[in-house]
C-alpha cells in the first residue's frame, strides 16, 4: 500500500491577483494570464494536472513527470521491481535482462547461479556469490544445476559433491582463474555413492586452472564418474606428495570426455620413485575416457610424461602432445638401468579389457630416460592386453640414456597392433620390440629418418621387421618440419608427393573413402 503526503492548499486573500483573480507573476510576456493560483493549474497552458493512478506525480502528458500515470509503481525514483517494467522512468530495466535466454528474468532467476570473486549475494546475475564452491553447491541441490562464474581469480578448490553441474566461466580461461593453493585438487569430481549418476552430467567449461597439488589430481580429480572436462587451460599443477599421480587430470574407474583443453607444465613428480609419479598431463586407471583434441606440452612424470594409463578402454585421439618428459629417480632394476623413465609422450603401462585406441595424434620432441620417447606398450596383464596405435605421427621423440625405441616401444611380450603411423627422426631406434620373438602387429608404417635405425644388440635386422606387410623407410615428406626441439614451426601434413599417401592399411579408409594415408591426418579420425 503506498502512503501519499496530503496536498496543503494555502490561500491568501486575493494577495498577489489582480481584479480579474488573475496572478501577473505568471503572465506570459504579453501581460496575459489564465493562472488562478490553484496548485492544480499549469498556467496558461489551459492544461489541468492528472494523477491518474495517486502516485504523486503527474502524467508525461499534462506536463508531469510520472512515464506510466496508470500504473502506481512506474515513477521517477521508484525501485526496480522483478516485473519487465521501467520502474523508475530512466528508460531502462535494471537486472532484468535474459543472460541465459531461459524467458526469465535475471532479477528473478536463480537459475544459472552466479559467483563473482569477492562478492556477496544471493546467485542471481546482479548479485553473485563469493565462491565457485556456493554456486556449484546451490545449483546442485536445488536441481537447477548449472553455475556461472564473472571474470577473476577464484583461489578454491571446488568439490562438486556428486552434483551433475555445468560449471563454465563467462570470460574464458585468459579471464578467470582457479588457484588451488597448492596443497590439493583444483577440482573434485567424485561419485558420491547414492548411485543416480548425476555426477557423469558435471562439465567444466573456460578456466585457468592452475598451482593445484596433493597427491592424486593436483589440477583436477575425477574418480568413477564421468564428467566433460572441456576447452580450459590446465597449468602448473604439481603432484606434492612422493608418490602421487596425475599432474593435470587423474582418473580412476571413470569415463570422463577431456575435449580441447590445452594441458601444459604440470607435474606427477618427475625424478620422484618408481612407483607412482605417473602422468604429467594425464593418468588414467581404468574406465573408457575420451581424450580428443587436446594440446599437452612441457609435462613431466616419473612415467608417461604426458598420459599414463592402465586397465583403460581409452580413446586417445586428434591430440599433440609435445616436448614432455618421463625419468624416474635413479636405481638399478632387472635390467640394469640406473634410470627407469619410460613413455615420453605415452605410456600404456597394461592395455584395456577391450582396446586402448592411440589414434590420430601427433607424438613429437617428447623424451624418455629409457623406453619409448614416444611412445611405450609397457606391461601385460591377462585379458587386458588390447592396444590399437594407428595414424600417428611419433616424430623426433629421444631417449635419454639408452637407444631402446625413441619413437615406439613394445615390451614385456605385449601384443599391440601397430599400423599406419609414421616414426620419423627420432633420436635412437624408432620402432623397437624388446626381443626377435615378440608376436605383435607392426605393419604400414613408415619407419624412417631415424638415428639409429635399428638395434644395434640385432646385427641381423630391426626388432619390428617381418611382424608385418606394407612397412616403408621413405622420407615421409611432410609439408614443413625441422627437427630444431620448436614444435611450433611443423606441419605435419603430407606433401602431395608423400610416398605415405594411399599407402595404409588397405582395408582403412580416409574420411574421403579412399584408402588410408599413413600419418596422423589419415584414416577416419584424419580431419582435425
Amino acid at each position: 500500500m503506498r502512503f501519499l503526503l496530503p496536498t496543503v492548499m494555502l490561500f491568501a486573500c486575493n494577495a498577489g491577483f489582480d481584479s480579474a483573480g488573475k496572478d501577473p507573476l505568471h503572465a506570459d510576456s504579453g501581460g496575459n494570464s489564465d493562472d488562478t493560483g490553484e496548485p492544480e493549474d499549469t498556467g496558461d497552458s489551459g492544461v489541468t494536472p492528472v494523477d491518474a493512478d495517486g502516485d504523486g506525480h503527474y502524467s508525461l502528458e499534462t506536463g508531469g513527470d510520472d512515464c506510466d500515470d496508470a500504473d502506481d509503481t512506474v515513477y521517477p525514483g521508484a525501485p526496480e521491481l522483478c516485473d519487465g517494467k521501467d520502474n523508475d522512468c530512466t528508460g531502462g530495466t535494471s537486472g532484468e535482462g535474459d543472460l541465459d535466454a531461459d524467458s526469465i528474468l535475471d532479477c528473478a532467476d536463480y537459475c544459472p547461479y552466479y559467483a563473482m570473486e569477492g562478492a556477496s549475494g544471493d546467485g542471481r546475475p546482479s548479485d553473485p556469490m563469493g565462491t565457485l564452491q556456493e554456486a556449484v553447491d546451490e545449483a546442485g541441490a536445488t536441481g537447477c544445476n548449472e553455475a556461472r562464474a564473472y571474470y577473476g581469480t577464484y583461489a578454491e578448490n571446488v568439490d562438486f559433491h556428486g552434483y551433475g553441474v555445468n560449471l563454465e566461466s563467462l570470460s574464458g580461461p585468459s579471464a578467470t582463474t582457479i588457484d588451488g593453493g597448492g596443497g590439493d585438487s583444483c577440482l573434485i569430481l567424485e561419485e558420491d555413492g547414492d548411485g543416480d549418476l548425476d555426477e557423469d552430467n558435471a562439465r567444466v567449461s573456460g578456466f585457468t586452472i592452475t598451482n593445484g597439488g596433493g597427491g592424486t589430481g593436483a589440477g583436477i580429480r575425477i574418480k568413477e564418474c564421468s564428467p566433460t572436462i572441456e576447452d580450459n587451460v590446465i597449468t602448473g599443477n604439481t603432484i606434492t606428495t612422493e608418490n602421487g599421480v596425475g599432474g593435470g587430470i587423474r582418473i580412476y574407474n571413470g569415463s570422463p570426455s577431456i575435449l580441447g583443453n590445452e594441458i601444459t607444465q604440470n607435474d606427477a613428480c618427475i625424478d620422484g620413485p618408481e612407483n607412482g609419479c605417473d602422468g604429467g598431463a594425464i593418468d588414467i586407471r581404468g574406465g573408457a575416457p575420451t581424450v580428443m583434441d587436446n594440446y599437452m606440452a612441457e609435462n613431466t612424470a616419473g612415467d608417461g610424461g604426458a598420459i599414463w594409463l592402465a586397465y583403460s578402454d581409452a580413446l586417445i585421439v586428434n591430440n599433440y602432445l609435445l616436448g614432455n618428459e618421463a625419468d624416474d629417480s635413479a636405481e638399478a632394476d632387472g635390467e640394469g638401468l640406473a634410470k627407469d623413465g619410460q613413455g615420453g609422450g605415452i605410456d600404456v603401462q597394461i592395455g584395456g579389457p577391450n582396446g586402448t585406441m592411440i589414434l590420430n595424434n601427433v607424438i613429437a620432441d617428447n623424451r624418455a630416460s629409457a623406453l619409448g620417447g614416444g611412445i611405450v606398450v609397457y606391461e601385460p596383464y591377462a585379458g587386458y592386453d588390447k592396444v590399437t596405435v594407428a595414424n600417428n605421427v611419433i616424430a623426433f621423440n629421444n631417449v635419454l640414456e639408452t637407444e631402446w625405441g625413441a619413437g615406439f616401444t613394445q615390451w614385456n611380450g605385449t601384443t599391440p597392433t601397430v599400423y599406419n603411423n609414421v616414426i620419423y627422426g627420432n633420436l635412437g631406434v624408432g620402432a623397437f620390440a624388446d626381443n626377435a620373438a615378440s608376436t605383435f602387429s607392426f605393419s604400414y608404417n613408415d619407419v624412417s629418418g631415424n638415428f639409429p635405425d635399428y638395434d644395434d644388440s640385432d646385427t641381423s635386422a630391426d626388432l619390428w621387421s617381418g611382424k608385418g606387410s606394407g612397412n616403408l623407410t621413405s622420407d615421409p615428406s611432410f609439408a614443413s618440419v625441422s627437427n630444431d626441439v620448436d614444435w611450433t614451426n611443423d606441419d605435419f601434413t603430407l606433401k602431395s608427393s608423400s610416398t605415405c599417401i594411399d599407402a595404409g592399411k588397405t582395408d582403412v579408409f580416409d574420411v574421403d573413402g579412399s584408402r588410408s594415408d599413413i600419418g596422423a591426418y589419415g584414416g577416419s579420425y584424419g580431419v582435425w
